[in-house]
C-alpha cells in the first residue's frame, strides 16, 4: 500500500474526452464533476491498496469497505494508472485509522466501557474465577454424594479389567460427545480418592478414543475424502498413543509416574498447577 499526492480532483473532461473526430459533450461531465466535488470529498491524496490488503479490509469491516471511495471519477487516469494492478481509493487512510488503529475488539457487553485491554483482562479474570469456582463446587458436591453408600459401588466398578475400563471411558465419551466432560467428572473422583489413578489412566485413554467418534460421524455425513482422511488421522493418532503407552507395564509407568510426581508438587506448592496450565 502506498500513498500519492495530487494537486486536486482532476476535471472529468480529461477522463471523458470524446475520441478524435467525435463531437465532445462537456456539459454532462462538468455537471457530474460539480456534483461530485460538492460532497466535500478530499482528493489531495489517494491510496494504492494491494489485493491481499483489500481482502483484509473486507474482513475487518465489510460495511466500512463498501463505503470506500474509489479514485475513479476523481483522479486523472494518468495518476490512477500509477497504481498498476492495485486498487485506488481516496479514503483508505481514514479507513485504516478508524477500523485498524482506533478499532475496538470488544464492541458490546458489560466490559465494553473498560476498553479492549481492560475489558479483556476483566473478562479473563471473571472466567477463571467462575471456572475454578465451578470445579471446587463440583468436587464438594461429588464428595458429599459419593462418600456414602455409593462409594462401595464405585469401588466395585473400579475393580474391572483395565481394558474394560478403557471401553467404559470410550462409551461414556461417545454418549456425551466430549472427552473434556468425562475427564472433568472423573478427575474430582480421583482427587477425593474414590477412583484410583491406575484406573483413571485407562478411562482417560478410552475417553481420548471416544472423542474421535464425533469427528468420524461428521466426516461420514459429509463423506468427502479430506473429511474422512482428517477424522481417521485423529482416530489413528489416539490409537497409536494407547498402543505405545498402555499395553507394556514398563511404558505404562512413565505417564503414571509423571502424574504422581506432578500431583505431589501441586499438593505442596500451590503455584505449580498455575505454572502447568500456563506452560502446557
Amino acid at each position: 500500500t502506498w500513498v500519492n499526492a495530487t494537486a486536486g480532483c482532476a476535471p472529468l473532461g480529461r477522463r471523458l474526452m470524446a475520441p478524435s473526430g467525435m463531437p465532445e459533450s462537456s456539459a454532462a461531465p462538468l455537471a457530474l464533476l460539480s456534483r461530485r466535488l460538492s460532497d466535500g470529498t478530499d482528493c489531495s491524496q489517494y491510496f494504492c491498496v494491494g489485493k491481499e490488503l483489500k481482502g483484509t479490509f473486507k474482513k475487518i469491516s465489510k460495511s466500512g469497505y463498501k463505503k470506500l471511495t474509489s479514485c475513479d471519477g476523481y483522479i486523472a487516469e494518468v495518476d490512477i494508472e500509477a497504481c498498476g494492478k492495485d486498487s485506488c481509493f481516496l479514503d483508505a487512510g481514514a479507513y485504516y485509522t478508524r477500523y485498524v488503529e482506533q478499532g475496538r475488539i470488544i464492541k458490546g457487553g458489560f466490559v465494553e466501557g473498560a476498553g479492549d485491554m481492560g475489558g479483556g483482562g476483566v473478562a479473563l479474570l471473571l472466567s477463571l474465577i467462575l471456572l475454578c469456582g465451578g470445579l471446587v463446587g463440583l468436587c464438594k458436591v461429588l464428595s458429599f454424594l459419593f462418600m456414602g453408600g455409593a462409594k462401595r459401588a464405585i469401588v466395585a466398578a473400579t475393580r474391572t479389567n483395565d481394558y474394560v475400563a478403557m471401553l467404559v471411558g470410550c462409551l461414556m465419551t461417545v454418549v456425551v460427545q466430549s472427552s473434556s466432560v468425562v475427564t472433568s467428572v472423573l478427575t474430582p473422583l480421583c482427587g477425593i480418592g474414590l477412583l484410583p489413578l491406575a484406573k483413571m489412566f485407562p478411562l482417560s485413554l478410552g475417553a481420548n478414543v471416544g472423542t474421535t467418534a464425533t469427528a468420524l460421524i461428521a466426516a461420514l455425513s459429509a463423506f468427502t475424502h479430506d473429511a474422512v482422511h482428517i477424522a481417521l488421522c485423529h482416530f489413528v493418532f489416539n490409537l497409536e498413543g494407547i498402543l505405545i503407552w498402555f499395553p507394556a507395564p514398563v511404558m505404562r509407568r512413565v505417564p503414571m509416574g509423571a502424574a504422581q510426581l506432578l500431583g505431589l508438587y501441586a499438593a505442596h506448592f500451590r503455584l505449580v498447577p498455575v505454572i502447568y496450565v500456563v506452560v502446557v
